[in-house]
């Protein structure tokens, strides 16, 4: 397995199994957001992806929209990307030994 691949998986994890999301994650500050759609967000493939996305998933698109979201956002063309949609976020992390620890974010 691909060190793409494990990190695609890990997201697919983290969202249920729902593919849709790992796509539109907007998690900005999780380590593993460039790479969560099996490329990292330099390459022309991901670029195609996001923009297919933004393109068939209407509703999604709206939702994001009315969060101050667009696909600059997702595409990385801003200087600044935020960390959540305009929402307090639940920030967790693993702490290895089988418990998660979370903090909350704004």
């Amino acid at each position: 397995m691909t060190k793409q691949r494990a990190i695609y998986l890990k997201c697919l994890d983290c969202t249920a199994g729902d593919r849709k999301e790992v796509l539109f994650c907007v998690i900005f500050d999780c380590p593993l957001w460039p790479y969560r759609c099996g490329c990292h967000i330099s390459s022309g493939r991901y670029r195609d992806r996001v923009e297919r996305a933004f393109k068939t998933f209407t509703q999604v698109v709206a939702e994001l929209q009315r969060e101050g979201l667009d696909m600059a956002d997702f595409l990385r063309l801003r200087p600044q990307a935020r960390v959540s949609a305009g929402k307090d976020t639940e920030k967790v992390k693993d702490t290895g030994n089988g418990t998660l620890q979370g903090k909350s974010v704004s």
